[in-house]
């Protein structure tokens, strides 16, 4: 595996500070950083650690100042495209975190600008900030971290719209029942975890890079026909961060997006059965709520899990193909 290399940054670096690809043997500076950097939220060596770049998982890199009190994640994705064959490269920026003491110096700016570089060298087409789809730390940038919000404007970055997560407590007064002949469990055999891949990659392949992970640490389910090894959706938690509810596909005979003919009802009860699994994994862990990242299946995870709107991120992209390659 090729660690990253840092491009050139294109304009003067304000602040003077060095920077550096950080490695994996700075976990533990970044979690620190995190803990001072970051508001509202706690990340932990389990969270972060799937930053750094590794032989699963190459087309990582983390930028950070040599004094590690900034640092900007990345990564690569190889997303389907509808009605074409190929596949469009594009970047997304999971995690940009400074120090207070270090703020206001251009620091973030510098490491955004070494990872759009970075991007650009790999074939990346755009840069984006958050999403549906591929799960991550964030879905985007939260309307709460105003110098966030004002960096990504500075830097010409074009707003995406908003996307909305979900929180629900994971301890469950009241349950739908799960629809006929269907049965949940947690994937735990070779036989389920190869099914699962294989459902993921026909029905969503961006998610599959998360079910890899999903699958290996014994945090996903599936909800299949008590008759057969049909499956009809499949949901993981703790992929970007503990305690993290999503992705969560459903067969697309199931999914009211694709198929408008699925009773409500019945997508509500299939959800329901998913998540159950998972709220009842979460509350024996200790954890008296769930975050649900955003999605549009709003209506059937009230329905499902009593859901409550949470976090509100704003989206944003830039196109890369005008950057000249460093």
């Amino acid at each position: 595996m090729n660690s990253p290399h840092l491009p050139e940054v294109s304009e003067p670096q304000l602040s003077g500070a060095e920077l550096r690809v950080w490695e994996l043997s700075q976990l533990a500076a970044l979690v620190s950083l995190c803990d001072v950097g970051i508001d509202l939220v706690s990340l932990t060596e389990d969270d972060l650690e799937m930053c750094f770049p590794s032989d699963d998982a190459p087309l990582r890199a983390v930028f950070g100042t040599a004094d590690g009190t900034a640092c900007v994640v990345l990564r690569i994705l190889d997303e389907e495209v509808l009605g074409s064959v190929g596949k469009a490269r594009s970047a997304r920026v999971e995690l940009v975190v400074t120090h207070p003491s270090r703020r206001r110096r251009g620091l973030a700016r510098s490491l955004i600008q070494a990872g759009e570089g970075w991007a650009r060298d790999h074939g990346a087409h755009e840069i984006r900030i958050g999403g549906e789809g591929t799960v991550g730390l964030f879905s985007g940038v939260d309307l709460r971290w105003t110098a966030a919000l004002c960096l990504a404007e500075s830097l010409e970055y074009e707003s995406e719209g908003l996307i909305v997560d979900f929180v629900c407590p994971t301890v469950q007064t009241a349950r739908l029942p799960s629809p006929p002949g269907v049965q949940v469990a947690r994937v735990e055999s070779e036989e389920q975890i190869q099914d699962v891949l294989q459902f993921v990659q026909r029905n969503a392949p961006s998610d599959l890079e998360s079910f890899e992970r999903a699958t290996s640490a014994g945090t996903s389910v599936l909800a299949q026909r008590s008759a057969g090894r049909d499956i009809l959706g499949v949901a993981a938690h703790s992929v970007g961060r503990l305690g993290v509810i999503g992705p969560v596909v459903l067969a697309a005979t199931w999914d009211r997006r694709v198929a408008p003919d699925v009773e409500h009802a019945d997508q509500a009860q299939l959800l329901a059965a998913l998540l159950g699994v998972i709220r009842a994994d979460l509350s024996i862990a200790g954890m008296k709520s769930a975050e649900i990242l955003g999605g549009s299946l709003l209506s059937p995870l009230v329905a499902a899990c009593d859901a409550r709107s949470g976090r509100v991120s704003q989206i944003y992209s830039r196109d890369l193909t005008m950057l000249r390659p460093s």
